[in-house]
């Protein structure tokens, strides 16, 4: 699977737009026993935003950050713990935008060593990891709807245990399977600019 997946980012050509805010997810993904399962957080809930939201690792670009999979493994190893040395980079998704302009880029990365993580108190609540087949399921996805300005939007929902993964994040997973399982979801993808599907979509 891994090959396909390195295969398919590489084919991808995202495009940064220099007025907007930089950001990065990291995405890793773990193979063991034949299942290959993919790395998530919750935002603790004493948060300003987003608390208690499930996300990827990941935050804003520092002045100091090489470029975005620096950033994207920076805020991995200080949210997780997540070590560097066993990350295997696989290539970027498209860029994302949120309601509030910052772009997100989703860096993809096999987990070549698993190591103990912990969630940093100070952001998260907890680290978990679900199997990619859940996602690929396309009968697991719902789809929330809001009112935005007076157009109906229909956001990504997926209910994996007692996590409700929704909005930018589960659209991160939803292009991730239809590259990494061939998973075929059709799914209305509101993040191409500024424009915003409701409130905490990410």
């Amino acid at each position: 699977m891994f090959s396909g997946l390195r295969a398919a980012l590489g084919a991808q050509t995202p495009v940064l737009s220099g007025g907007l805010p930089q950001s990065a997810v990291l995405v890793a993904l773990y193979e063991a026993e034949g299942e290959v399962t993919v790395l998530l957080t919750r935002r603790a809930a004493h948060l300003r935003l987003h608390a208690g939201e499930v996300a990827f690792p990941g935050g804003m670009c520092d002045p100091e950050d090489v470029d975005l999979w620096d950033t994207a493994q920076r805020e991995a190893e200080e949210e997780v713990a997540l070590v560097r040395d066993t990350l295997e980079p696989l290539g970027q998704l498209a860029p994302l935008v949120t309601r509030t302009g910052i772009q997100v880029t989703p860096c993809v990365a096999r987990v070549s060593q698993r190591t103990a993580l912990e969630a940093n108190p100070a952001e998260l609540e907890s680290v978990f990891e679900a199997p990619l087949d859940f996602f690929a399921d396309p009968s697991q996805l719902s789809f929330m709807r809001f009112d935005y300005g007076g157009r109906e939007r229909r956001v990504p929902e997926y209910r994996w245990q007692d996590y409700q993964i929704w909005g930018i994040t589960a659209a991160i997973l939803v292009r991730l399977v239809n590259l990494a399982c061939d998973a075929g979801i059709e799914m209305e993808d509101y993040w191409h600019g500024r424009e915003a599907v409701a409130p905490g979509d990410g």
